[in-house]
């Protein structure tokens, strides 16, 4: 999938282990468990300025297969703004077996495409490839000759349908070991193990011969990169967030409170925005929801806000940006209940980065919202 959104669109969370089923795995053995509520963040960078992100959630996982959702915000030439939902669902037998792969989000499309996988490899191919050194692969995607035309067109932004391009050929493992790939997990930096791959494919005459990167787990062989000399698609997050209330990673007795209760100043997590906006997307819903009623159950608590970007764009913008985003959160968690002379916002632009702003996944990193307790006796 190549989302629509810049890398300002969204900021985001830190907790150390990701629930999975009644365990918790904690570094260091990184997972992206195939779980409901899981939370892609994705960024499409074209160019030398410009990310664009999107945040695609697991809706539903069950035996049958998993439903993929991306919600949006679309604000159209003439100023309308509406918002969006598509939705894909990839049975389960074509998790396990199918060596082909649907790129796009159609804007009229059906939900499933039988036969293909979104957002994995299937299994068998996985292993495949593992053991062997590589397999065959096809990809069902946009025309190499306008990506990023194509791309908007894919997405609904332009109107009209994009060419869509049958590529079929092989991929080839680089190296029999696995090639380690900086991946956020719940806020946490942490080098995931990763099949890195050449692609060689072809249609209608063109070639393309993207490298591939796809996480090393057997039951969730995750494209974590497409790279070509056009553009890079990445996975830079992968966040964890179930409902309040739940005994999970956020729920009412899970890691959030606890680490909020023990230390003075944290990233928060699961906290998404629009694109180009302060707008907080459907997703950060469950994420303000367990902080409200974390807040809500130490009334001592006084907090300030904090709101970060990354440096792309000027610094005035990246400043407003960072203020007014800190004070969506904040306004969110007054609307949930949390006393407002309890609760402050702050922005602070990109002058406090985590990591380098040169690199894709350091930028992902500098761009987070923080809560900072008042500790002082």
């Amino acid at each position: 999938m190549l989302p629509r959104f810049r890398t300002r669109g969204l900021h985001r969370i830190a907790i150390v282990g990701v629930a999975c089923g009644a365990r918790l795995w904690a570094q260091p053995s990184p997972i992206v468990p195939r779980v409901a509520h899981l939370a892609l963040v994705q960024t499409l960078h074209l160019g030398d300025t410009l990310d664009r992100e999107s945040v695609v959630t697991l809706a539903e996982v069950s035996p049958a297969g998993v439903t993929y959702a991306w919600s949006f915000r679309e604000i159209r030439p003439n100023g309308d703004t509406t918002r969006n939902t598509r939705q894909r669902f990839v049975a389960a037998a074509d998790l396990d077996t199918s060596s082909h792969f649907y790129e796009l989000w159609e804007q009229k499309g059906p939900v499933e495409h039988p036969g293909y996988t979104a957002f994995t490899i299937g299994s068998a191919l996985y292993e495949r490839i593992r053991t062997s050194g590589g397999g065959p692969f096809s990809m069902l995607s946009l025309s190499e000759n306008d990506p990023a035309g194509s791309i908007a067109a894919a997405f609904g932004f332009g109107g009209g349908t994009p060419p869509m391009v049958r590529w079929r050929g092989t991929l080839t493992r680089q190296s029999m070991k696995d090639e380690p790939f900086p991946l956020l997990i719940n806020g946490k930096r942490v080098m995931v193990p990763s099949l890195h791959l050449n692609a060689d494919l072809t249609s209608r005459g063109e070639h393309w011969a993207p490298e591939i990167w796809i996480l090393a787990q057997h039951d969730h062989p995750l494209l974590l990169k497409l790279s070509d000399a056009k553009r890079v698609f990445q996975t830079v997050r992968a966040d964890i967030s179930v409902p309040p209330g739940s005994n999970g990673l956020l729920g009412s007795n899970g890691l959030l409170e606890s680490a909020l209760v023990k230390e003075c100043r944290m990233e928060l997590p699961g906290i998404y925005f629009e694109f180009n906006s302060a707008a907080l997307a459907p997703a950060s819903d469950n994420a303000i929801a367990s902080l409200a009623d974390a807040l809500k159950r130490h009334a001592d608590w006084v907090a300030t806000i904090e709101g970060h970007t990354d440096s792309i764009g000027g610094a005035t913008s990246n400043q407003l940006l960072s203020e007014r985003r800190a004070e969506a959160v904040r306004a969110r968690l007054v609307g949930a209940g949390v006393g407002a002379a309890r609760l402050k916002a702050a922005g602070y632009g990109a002058t406090r980065p985590r990591e380098t702003n040169a690199t894709i996944e350091g930028r992902a990193r500098n761009r987070r919202v923080e809560l900072a307790r008042d500790c002082h006796e």
